[in-house]
């Protein structure tokens, strides 16, 4: 395989999903460009604003209809899509004392609460939680290890893989062997340059066929670990791997010019390459997918600021129907209440295609959440080990 280029290599830290973990790990994330704030006297100026610090991903590029359901103004900042950015901007940054919600990838109150940053989610302050099912809201993402509830789900999804249907000629559900090991797609795949996804998805793949003894693919013993490693080595030296992608625009760009027909990559990434005119599809597996959420919190500062009405509010509005429908269109993301976004768009009289949309991706998550799969595990009980297995794929 190829070797990356050194921004491919290091923008793995800026993965949606690679954690940073350790007093080393977050002092290199407090190296990192600080965010331009406004003062906390800004911050609780606006009673009918709300200050949210976020990835783009979940973002709308609208925000009027969510406006109009809960009469707050969104005043968003975006920041890279990584648990250690998140870590850096609440711990060292301070961001609690200038935004009143946080939205990061779930798992990290498992750090932030020992540090006082975070409040519990006080559950009869929302008129939409009890909509949420049990399953969703009660993931292991959102709560720490003695069940205290601290996030609210903003959008989760399942991940696997997308690929072109033109070149591969084989009906759904696929197979994983379509990245890891296949003539089909030897020399044309690509993979995420991060071991909390793609090595989980490899035990996951060697767990399913009877071809390694792995029990929990996202939370892997050493010697679980190296045996994935090894296998991951011999597929490179077999030369079914053309390259790793570490940005989302690398990923768009390696399918778009054609350099490779299949990769473990975000969904909106299809969205994206298929509003670019490409026939891309995003796999349905029978192995499983790759469960992932990301949460609303609530910073510790919001109680001093007595605004933590305003904040339900907001945390309501994305478990409505406006920011439902239009993230399931935008970016094929499922909220805590997605049915609310299919009524949403129906009584505006949305596009038919537009419905559609909104439909399939109902049935796309229901699908999905009844195979085997895994949550993902940002921080797993052997990471340094794991982290270890995957940097001795990467460099062989």
């Amino acid at each position: 395989m190829p070797k990356q280029k050194n921004d491919a290599r290091t923008a793995k830290g800026r993965s949606r999903r690679n954690f940073l973990k350790g007093s080393a790990a977050l002092g290199a994330a407090i190296a990192a460009p600080a965010i331009l704030k406004t003062s906390p006297r800004q911050a609780r100026a606006d009673e009918n604003t709300i200050r949210i610090i976020g990835p783009n991903v979940i973002a709308l590029e609208d925000w009027t209809a969510f406006t109009a359901e809960t009469g707050l103004t969104v005043e968003w900042k975006g920041i890279a899509s990584d648990p250690g950015v998140f870590l850096k901007e609440a711990i060292a940054d301070e961001a609690g004392e200038d935004f009143d919600m946080f939205c990061f990838d779930g798992g990290v109150e498992d750090r932030l609460v020992p540090e006082g940053l975070i409040l519990p989610i006080d559950e009869g302050a929302m008129k939409r939680w009890d909509g949420v099912p049990d399953n969703v809201k009660r993931s292991p993402l959102l709560r720490t290890k003695d069940g205290t509830q601290y996030g609210v789900p903003i959008v989760f999804n399942a991940d696997s893989f997308a690929y072109f249907p033109d070149l591969i000629d084989r009906e759904e559900p696929l197979t994983y062997d379509l990245l890891f090991d296949s003539e089909v797609t030897m020399g044309k795949v690509s993979l995420e340059d991060t071991w909390l996804t793609t090595f989980a998805m490899a035990g996951m793949y060697l767990k399913h066929h009877g071809l390694a003894t792995i029990d929990q693919p996202s939370n892997m013993t050493l010697e679980e670990a190296k045996t994935t490693a090894d296998f991951l080595i011999e597929r490179k030296n077999a030369g079914q791997f053309r390259s790793l992608w570490g940005t989302w625009e690398e990923s768009i760009d390696l399918m778009a010019n054609g350099e490779v027909i299949v990769q473990n990559c975000w969904e909106p990434a299809v969205k994206a390459l298929q509003r670019q005119g490409h026939n891309v599809r995003y796999a349905y597996t029978v192995e499983g997918y790759n469960k992932w959420m990301l949460g609303a919190y609530i910073p510790s500062q919001a109680a001093e600021r007595g605004n933590l009405e305003k904040i339900y509010r907001a945390i309501d509005g994305f478990l409505g129907g406006a920011y439902s429908a239009q993230i399931a269109v935008l970016r094929g993301y499922v909220t805590g209440n997605p049915q609310l976004g299919l009524e949403y768009a129906k009584s505006e009289n949305w596009e038919a295609d537009k419905i559609q949309s909104i439909e399939d991706n109902l049935e796309k998550i229901q699908k999905k959440f009844v195979a085997e799969q895994f949550w993902q595990n940002a921080a797993p009980d052997n990471m340094q080990s794991i982290e270890s297995e995957w940097e001795r794929f990467v460099q062989a």
